[in-house]
């Protein structure tokens, strides 16, 4: 009896203090979403803060909730410049430095990707893929998908990357 006074007491003065005032915040194009942004039912922009893709109309990433849904990651370094023409070695590397900028900016890390989407325009340099991807992800590899498409977006590139993630 006596810990359901107790407990009916804290509700009491849970319930008599005044309501917190909510605030947004302010949104800027490099900002990190907030916890009440990730935690909202309502996707966020994800936006690593390069200036190349700022005319294209995408998002690199969005977040509902803990996922966040990385776009198709190039082997464009920060300043919009191909990385590794002609190597898929080397553009692999780029694509996930590139998508572990965009989890870094939603608050994420690589281990929380659950699943990916490799395109790739050479069947031929799928190993090489693999060996790069292996760099990355070593024992703990997510699922995974790999397609061999006849082109990309842009010239010169040899694979594009998508990933899922679900921070704990």
């Amino acid at each position: 009896m006596a810990s359901q006074t107790a407990r009916r007491t804290r509700t009491a003065k849970k319930t008599a203090r005044p309501a917190a005032k909510k605030v947004a915040p302010k949104a800027t194009a490099f900002s990190k979403a907030t916890a009440s942004q990730q935690n909202a039912s309502v996707p966020t922009i994800i936006d690593p803060g390069w200036s190349w893709d700022d005319g294209l109309p995408l998002a690199q990433a969005k977040q509902i909730g803990n996922t966040i849904y990385v776009s198709g990651q190039i082997a464009f370094n920060p300043e919009g410049k191909l990385v590794g023409k002609g190597n898929m070695k080397a553009q692999t590397r780029q694509v996930f430095r590139n998508i572990k900028a965009v989890l870094d900016a939603a608050g994420a890390k690589m281990e929380h990707i659950i699943k990916i989407n490799t395109y790739i325009t050479d069947g031929s340099k799928f190993m090489d893929m693999l060996e790069a991807r292996g760099d990355v992800f070593g024992k703990n590899p997510p699922a995974s998908t790999a397609v061999v498409v006849a082109g990309l977006a842009f010239p010169g590139l040899l694979i594009e990357v998508e990933a899922i993630a679900v921070k704990p």
